[in-house]
C-alpha cells in the first residue's frame, strides 16, 4: 500500500509541477485522434480510456517500469491559465483493488494524495457501471496556481486520476472542464 501511495504521490507531484513550471520534457504520445470541432476524441495504445481534449496529449511514465503508471497530459491555452491531464493507474493488485472497495479507505486514498496546502474543497460518489469513483475539487490555499477538478475512478482493475487544473477558479465550472471530464470514459 505505501508503494501505491507513493506512486500516487509522485504523479500528483509531477501534475503539480505540470501546473506551476510547465517545462515537463515529454514525449508525444502515439495518438488516435478523431476530429470533433477543435476537440478530439484521444483513445492511448492501450486503449484503457477514451477523452476528448482540444491538444494533443503526451504520454509519460511516471514511476517504474515494472509497475507503469502513465500521465497523459496536455496544456491548454497558457493565456487563460486552464491545464489539462490525466494520471492513469494501470493494474491495481488485488489487495489493493479489494481495499479501495472500503468507501472510507477509497476516500481516505484520495485525500492522501493531495498536500496539506491543498484544501479539499468537494468530493462526491460518483456512480460508474461495473467501477466507482469520486469526483474532487481541490484548491491550493498557497498559490493559485494549480487549483483542480476532478475524479478518481476505479474500474476493471485500474485507478484511474483524471484532473482539469486552473489557476482562475471559475474555469474549474466552465464548459471547457466540463467537457474534458464528462467526455472521459475508462474502456476495458
Amino acid at each position: 500500500m505505501k508503494v501505491l501511495l507513493g506512486f500516487f504521490s509522485v504523479a500528483m507531484v509531477t501534475m503539480t509541477c505540470f501546473l506551476t513550471c510547465r517545462t515537463t520534457s515529454r514525449e508525444p504520445a502515439p495518438k488516435e485522434l478523431k476530429q470533433a470541432g477543435n476537440w478530439h476524441l484521444y483513445t492511448p495504445p492501450d486503449r484503457s480510456f477514451s477523452v476528448e481534449v482540444p491538444c494533443d496529449p503526451a504520454q509519460t511514465n511516471v514511476s517504474a517500469a515494472s509497475t507503469p503508471i502513465y500521465e497523459y497530459s496536455c496544456a491548454g491555452e497558457e493565456a487563460s491559465g486552464l491545464s489539462f491531464f490525466l494520471v492513469l493507474v494501470s493494474n491495481m493488485p488485488d489487495a489493493e483493488r479489494a481495499r479501495m472497495r472500503d468507501e472510507a479507505a477509497f476516500e481516505r486514498s484520495i485525500k492522501d494524495s493531495f498536500s496539506p496546502n491543498k484544501r479539499l474543497a468537494k468530493l462526491i460518489p460518483l456512480k460508474i457501471e461495473s467501477g466507482f469513483g469520486r469526483e474532487f475539487v481541490v484548491i491550493n490555499t498557497t498559490s493559485e496556481m494549480d487549483n483542480l477538478r476532478g475524479k478518481v475512478i476505479i474500474f476493471a482493475g485500474r485507478r484511474y486520476e483524471v484532473a482539469f487544473g486552473a489557476s482562475d477558479l471559475k474555469a474549474l465550472g466552465s464548459s471547457r472542464a466540463e467537457r474534458f471530464l464528462s467526455t472521459f470514459k475508462p474502456l476495458e
